[in-house]
C-alpha cells in the first residue's frame, strides 16, 4: 500500500512515518510540505491514502482533498488536525475520516484498515461548514488521471460553451486552455470578488481587463491582457463593466 504523509512541519511528518513504520514496515510512504507539493506527488506515484493536515501555507489540505476527489480513482483521504470538538463536528457529521493530533498508534491502525474515499459533495459541505472562508487558490483539470493545477492568479477568464466550461490562462505570458468541470455560476459565486460576468457565456478576472473597444455596431468587446482578440460584452454587463473599470 502507498500512503503520502502531507504536513508543513517535518517533525510531524517524521513521528506520523514512525507510527506507520510499527504498524506495517510494507507500506511505501512518500512526503509532502502542503497541499499542492502532495498533489504533485500524487501525479508521480499515485497513493491509496492520503494523510492530510489541513492548515498549510500556500494549498490547504481541504483544497487539495476537493482537487483529488475530482479524478476517476481517487485515493482515500484522512485529515490530520489539531481542531477543537467544535470545529471537529463539522467531520463527523460529513462521515469525514480524520484524527486528531497528537496520535494514537491504535487510532492510527483503525484508521487505515477503514478509511474510505472521499466525495466531491463531503467536501464541499465540510468546506460550507469550516469557520473560514473557503476560496480556492487553484483550479483543476482532469488530464490523462493526473490533476492540472491553475492558479487562479493566472487566470484571464471562465468561457462556457453548451456543457463545458474552458479555462484561459497565462503560463510564460502565453494563453493556454483546457476544460473544467466547474460550472460558470459556481465559479462566479465562488470568485464574485476577482471576477466580473460581463456575458451569459463569460466571466474574466478584473486584473486582466486592459480595454474596452467599441464597434460600429454598437457592439462592446473586451481585451484582455496578452489574449489575441477580445470578449464580447451583452449590453446589460456593459454599465457594471465600465464602473469596475473606472474603480
Amino acid at each position: 500500500m502507498k500512503i503520502i504523509i502531507v504536513d508543513d512541519e517535518p517533525l510531524a511528518r517524521e513521528r506520523l512515518a514512525l507510527l506507520i513504520a510499527e504498524i506495517n514496515d510494507q507500506y511505501i510512504i512518500d512526503f509532502a510540505g502542503n497541499g499542492l507539493q502532495a498533489i504533485e506527488q500524487f501525479n508521480k506515484s499515485s497513493a491509496d491514502i492520503i494523510l492530510m493536515d489541513i492548515r498549510m501555507p500556500g494549498m490547504d489540505g481541504l483544497e487539495a482533498a476537493r482537487h483529488l476527489s475530482d479524478l476517476d480513482n481517487p485515493p482515500a483521504i484522512i485529515f490530520t488536525t489539531a481542531f477543537d470538538e467544535y470545529a471537529l463536528d463539522a467531520f463527523k457529521s460529513e462521515a469525514v475520516d480524520y484524527l486528531l493530533k497528537p496520535m494514537r498508534k491504535e487510532l492510527l491502525e483503525k484508521a487505515l484498515k477503514k478509511c474510505s474515499k472521499l466525495n466531491k459533495l463531503q467536501l464541499e459541505q465540510l468546506a460550507l461548514r469550516s469557520e473560514e472562508t473557503y476560496i480556492r487558490t487553484h483550479i483543476a483539470a482532469q488530464i490523462r488521471g493526473n490533476i492540472l493545477l491553475i492558479a487562479t492568479a493566472d487566470i484571464a477568464c471562465f468561457l462556457a460553451d453548451h456543457k463545458y466550461t474552458t479555462v484561459q490562462y497565462y503560463k510564460n505570458n502565453i494563453i493556454k486552455e483546457t476544460i473544467i468541470e466547474d460550472t460558470l455560476k459556481s465559479l462566479e459565486q465562488e470568485f464574485a470578488e476577482d471576477f466580473l460576468r460581463i456575458h451569459r457565456n463569460a466571466l474574466i478576472k478584473k486584473q486582466k481587463i486592459e480595454s474596452l473597444e467599441k464597434k460600429q455596431d454598437g457592439g462592446v468587446f473586451v481585451h484582455l491582457k496578452n489574449m489575441p482578440g477580445g470578449i464580447e460584452v451583452s449590453r446589460r454587463h456593459v454599465a457594471e463593466l465600465r464602473r469596475c473599470l473606472k474603480n
